[in-house]
């Protein structure tokens, strides 16, 4: 079922995204982890990997140069760090039941607005405009028969990327996405 394999997916990704944080990053006070996490959104809110900057994130979080690097191998590790945080807060609000047609549209709808309404909504604008590359390869094995799987699991990411970054078109997107899994469930 597409579901379950997209629960897979999401899940694989997840895990995929960032190594595990260091040993003294999950030990770190909540106040400081969270002047940490607030500094590296706001930094990969508002610049692409490529021109973020250690410096200001160690300035935000109130921590050392040195400090950072005990927490994160580089910033590449470090965006992946916040981007795990961000896709673990979004889909945790979401109650995703075994969708198919107008249900599977509707699990869309709720993650585009719930990803709206959050405070990482900026963070995800930046990372489908410029830093999609720097999170986990994953290419979607090829199941013989699963032509339809593939295809749902194509049209619902291309839908999410395209409503987050316009968001002006994300009830023609979801329209669009409606139509076209009728089509594939015929």
């Amino acid at each position: 079922m597409w579901y379950s394999n997209h629960i897979d997916t999401v899940s694989f990704l997840i895990k995929e995204v960032a190594r595990l944080p260091s040993e003294t990053l999950v030990k770190l006070k909540p106040t400081k982890k969270a002047a940490i996490e607030t500094a590296l959104l706001t930094e990969f809110s508002r610049y692409p990997v490529a021109e973020a900057q250690v410096a200001r994130i160690v300035k935000d979080a109130g921590i050392s140069r040195g400090a950072f690097y005990n927490y994160f191998a580089d910033l590449i590790d470090a965006y992946r760090y916040i981007y795990q945080v961000a896709m673990r807060d979004i889909h945790q609000s979401l109650h995703v039941p075994a969708a198919r047609g107008p249900a599977l549209v509707t699990t869309v709808r709720d993650f585009v607005e719930n990803a709206h309404s959050s405070k990482y909504y900026e963070l995800l604008q930046m990372h489908f405009r410029h830093n999609e590359a720097y999170v986990a390869h994953w290419i979607a094995p090829v199941h013989p028969g699963g032509e339809r799987q593939w295809a749902q699991q194509t049209l619902v990411h291309d839908t999410l990327r395209g409503a987050i970054v316009e968001p002006e078109t994300a009830e023609a997107r979801l329209a669009q996405l409606t139509k076209i899994l009728k089509i594939l469930e015929e």
